[in-house]
């Protein structure tokens, strides 16, 4: 990877370390074997359709990637984002980056309204936490996740069966997925791995 990738912001690059960039070239370099990946601005991507300015208030996007999967031609965006942290310092708060981590855009074909869909935890179905607030469809084989959405029926054209399948046999199941209207938004909330990287990648092309 060409790490003049500097050149789109030195301002947002700076905040990277040593390390951070020796992974982010990692990742851009695995990507590259299954995809095509340009670097390109944000103000290129649905990002900003898709929040508004507190939509990710500890989320700040560094890098943004347009993917193409070589073999079925799907596109999609991945962000390289810094988590944000507060620090303390003389009774004041600042903001200081923390992590980096990477999460995925995708645009839909459908309005589907919005639809956020997590995996239950434990505790989750201990205390049947979200109960009321699930969308009820009655459906035994998805009963481990529970589905937030504005429209039951657009929850229910969203939720396919290869797709429901997919958000099943996804690997880590601290995922998050969110719709909004004609954007998916889907990552991992956890600090950027290859493994990450290539699990993400995967299930937005194929979403």
């Amino acid at each position: 990877m060409d790490l003049d990738y500097r050149k789109y912001d030195m301002t947002k690059f700076s905040a990277f370390t040593e390390q951070d960039e020796k992974l982010i070239t990692e990742v851009y370099d695995q990507l590259s074997i299954d995809y095509d990946i340009s670097v390109i601005d944000i103000e290129d991507s649905p990002y900003e359709q898709f929040s508004s300015h507190d939509m990710y208030p500890l989320f700040i996007p560094q890098i943004c990637y347009w993917v193409k999967d070589r073999n079925n031609n799907n596109s999609f965006y991945l962000f390289i984002v810094s988590k944000v942290g507060i620090t303390s310092r003389g009774g004041r708060l600042g903001r200081k980056f923390d992590t980096i981590q990477l999460w995925g855009l995708k645009k839909l074909e459908e309005d589907f309204g919005y639809i956020s869909i997590n995996k239950k935890t434990l505790m989750d179905k201990i205390a049947g936490i979200f109960s009321s607030f699930t969308i009820n469809f009655k459906d035994h084989e998805f009963k481990d996740f529970y589905v937030l959405g504005s429209d039951q029926f657009k929850a229910m054209n969203f939720l396919t069966p290869k797709r429901k399948e997919m958000i099943k046999a996804f690997p880590n199941e601290n995922f998050k997925l969110e719709v909004r209207h004609f954007i998916l938004s889907f990552g991992i909330p956890d600090i950027l791995t290859v493994e990450h990287a290539e699990m993400i990648s995967k299930f937005l092309s194929d979403i």
